[in-house]
């Protein structure tokens, strides 16, 4: 359930931005990379909070179509990504992929972009 305005990102975010512009400043140089991945962690919560469970579905289905599962109405959505990943990598390790590389290898850089465009966005433009 969401409170009012600011929800949850939001406030991260004031926290991110307070941390990045106001208190790298003011604490010792030693301290500012700290303080630097506090305002990080901060941003990437906000933006995981924003994405929902759309991440998560977009993974589920990613593996599922390649190992061949039926998709299930999971109750515990993490649970079901996990496991899923786990199949996965032993699949991989097992061997029983590899005549699939290039298909996994497109899977797997799609779940990757989908990562990194919450992680680092904007991490795929020149610069980035």
């Amino acid at each position: 359930m969401t409170q009012d305005r600011p929800d949850a990102p939001d406030l991260l975010d004031a926290v991110a931005e307070f941390l990045f512009t106001e208190v790298r400043q003011s604490v010792p140089p030693e301290q500012r990379f700290q303080v630097l991945v506090a305002a990080n962690v901060c941003a990437v919560v906000a933006r995981e909070r924003r994405a929902g469970a759309e991440p998560l579905l977009d993974d589920l289905l990613l593996f599922s179509g390649l190992l061949d599962r039926q998709l299930s109405t999971a109750d515990d959505l993490d649970r079901a990504v996990r496991e899923t990943e786990a199949e996965l990598a032993e699949r991989l390790r097992s061997g029983e992929l590899d005549d699939r590389l290039e298909e996994v290898a497109a899977i797997l850089r799609r779940h990757v972009a989908g990562k990194l465009a919450i992680a680092r966005p904007g991490y795929d433009r020149p610069g980035g």
